[in-house]
């Protein structure tokens, strides 16, 4: 007793859950809905639907939905064809619209309104085309679509075949979209011609309700339809163009990298001087081959080793400038930019401290950036082109496959899987050579190319040049290890530089003040000096290119088994409401 006591509260819960009411508009029902089709042979179908509809609320009529789009779902793939709708006929006034998907009949009087019963009489001309299948032919229809948004309480159906087939493989599904069940559909057949109806559920008084279907789907021997509407398939086109597309892409893509990106490295010579004096700045944006914001911080040990400046650190996390005197004019744009913005908020004894620079000196560092970008061509315009090809190899061919996929059908996986498989092989090599292109896209102008290699060789040098050779540089040059700082610091190999003068004596610079001095001996130690140079360095770097903190905000707020079909899965249907 108490087993099936819990059975019914069991099964009362889940009635109590079902959706079927819920969504149902309760300004209308339809009382009867009658669909005789006529299936000619060349599977173009006679519709006419005879709707008997009680409104109980004021409205104008209704709206009738019929799907041009169809979607043939199959157990093993998915078949997409557009359908013609013509030879138009209803009883009422009514309007016509068109989607993508829908044709849309607007049935009714826009200044008039009806309450009650009415019927209407619907008749057009579905054809369904040519189902680009080669193994069979099938009716798969939906005799009544599954986006009524009322409850239907009586359904009957007629179809008139062509020609005789097979009874065993005629199917009838009802039910929300993938249904399989079938019980509540009864039909007899005689001779060419199906009539049935469905049985009304004895819970609910309904033979459908709302956003259920009623679908037909007979299986029929391939040439049972002839002279059908060609429909086009354009997947073996899209495939085939992906394909070839793919293979342009890589080859293209191979030439133009061998043409205009790749970059041979010549023989290392080492350079102890920088190349043609140049300052750090270009420097460093010769052998990075783009500007960076270090670039114009290493001015400030150029400026400061040429007397311009001194550098004051107040702390681990603080620092002044104090001007010796005023730029060169000699010295290019770029280079007065940066000195002449660096002091405009000086004082009167010439001192700019961190907080003056704060939020301020980024305009000026991107306009020293600009003047610097300026000084020397890197890469020909060629440059910027392939750049562009070598993106739409990582991201144009993947968009372009998206785009024509939406239009192939069932054949993309039944008929051509196996180029379709190379596609998307040869798609992947695409993406990776185009990565690897782009990240070596290093080919630069003949000048571009000529200090890159210079300034390799500077690099180099500064990197493993022997203790010997410094002290006899320093002996005759004893600022040697000043003049080269800078560039050192660009080239972030300032570390290695003061670790070699470790043991070899210098003379500490007037223009630093802050440590540099051995706590154990007192003796200036270059590495010392070169780590408390590079924080106050880190810190100037962050502080120019700091900008004032902007912002902005807003407020606000069953599974498909067997090849029987299911309910929705055919062509036709639609749906409609009240308007």
């Amino acid at each position: 007793m108490k087993n099936n006591f819990m059975k019914l509260l069991f099964i009362s819960f889940f009635l109590f859950l079902l959706p079927l009411h819920v969504n149902a508009d309760s300004g209308y029902i339809i009382e009867k809905y009658n669909v005789d089709i006529i299936v000619n042979e060349n599977n173009v179908l006679n519709v006419t639907e005879t709707i008997d509809v009680n409104f109980t609320l004021e409205s104008h009529g209704i709206k009738r939905q019929i799907p041009i789009k169809n979607k043939y779902q199959r157990k093993d793939f998915t078949i997409e064809t557009k359908a013609k709708i013509s030879n138009i006929k209803i009883n009422e006034e009514y309007t016509t619209s068109k989607t993508k998907e829908n044709l849309e009949l607007k049935i009714g009087n826009p200044s008039k309104t009806i309450t009650g019963k009415k019927q209407y009489i619907i008749k057009y001309d579905y054809d369904i085309g040519d189902d680009n299948l080669d193994e069979y032919d099938d009716l798969y229809f939906n005799i009544i679509g599954n986006e009524w948004t009322t409850n239907i309480q009586n359904v009957t159906f007629k179809i008139h075949m062509p020609k005789s087939f097979d009874e065993s493989l005629v199917n009838f599904t009802i039910g929300r979209y993938g249904s399989t069940y079938y019980e509540d559909v009864k039909y007899d057949i005689n001779e060419n011609t199906i009539t049935g109806y469905v049985e009304e559920n004895s819970y609910f008084n309904y033979a459908l309700t709302a956003y259920e279907a009623l679908t037909v789907r007979i299986e029929l021997p391939e040439g049972y339809f002839k002279n059908e509407r060609e429909v086009f398939d354009p997947t073996q086109l899209i495939v085939i163009s992906l394909f070839t597309l793919s293979i342009v892409l890589i080859v293209l893509g191979i030439y133009l990298f061998t043409k205009y990106s790749y970059r041979k490295k010549d023989l290392l010579v080492p350079e102890y001087v920088a190349p043609d004096d140049l300052s750090s700045a270009e420097i460093g944006y010769l052998y990075k081959g783009a500007t960076e914001n270090n670039q114009i911080v290493s001015l400030i040990i150029y400026f400061a080793n040429k007397g311009y400046l001194q550098i004051i650190e107040n702390g681990k996390s603080d620092f002044s400038l104090k001007k010796i005197k005023e730029i060169d004019e000699s010295e290019k744009d770029y280079a007065k930019t940066t000195f002449k913005g660096l002091f405009k908020e000086a004082n009167e004894e010439g001192i700019v401290k961190k907080s003056n620079l704060k939020d301020k000196f980024y305009t000026t560092l991107q306009t020293a950036l600009l003047k610097l970008s300026k000084t020397h061509k890197i890469y020909y315009k060629s440059h910027t082109l392939v750049i562009l090809f070598y993106i739409f190899m990582i991201f144009g061919l993947k968009f372009v496959q998206e785009f024509l996929l939406q239009y192939t059908t069932y054949r993309l996986d039944y008929n051509y899987s196996k180029i379709y498989f190379i596609y998307k092989c040869l798609s992947y090599v695409c993406i990776i050579l185009g990565i690897i292109f782009m990240i070596n896209n290093k080919k630069r102008t003949e000048e571009a190319t000529k200090y890159y290699e210079k300034t390799r060789g500077f690099k180099h040098y500064i990197e493993f040049v022997e203790k010997d050779k410094l002290e006899k540089l320093v002996e005759d040059n004893p600022n040697y290890f000043y003049d080269i700082l800078p560039y050192a610091y660009v080239l972030g190999v300032s570390d290695k530089w003061s670790k070699k003068f470790e043991s070899i004596t210098l003379t500490p610079p007037t223009w630093y003040v802050g440590t540099m001095y051995s706590g154990s001996t007192g003796a200036f130690n270059p590495s010392l000096f070169n780590t408390s140079l590079t924080r106050t360095l880190v810190g100037a770097s962050s502080t120019m290119s700091s900008r004032p903190y902007e912002s902005s905000g807003t407020s606000g707020g069953g599974s498909f088994s067997g090849g029987g079909g299911f309910s929705g899965g055919g062509g036709g249907g639609g749906g409609g409401s009240r308007w």
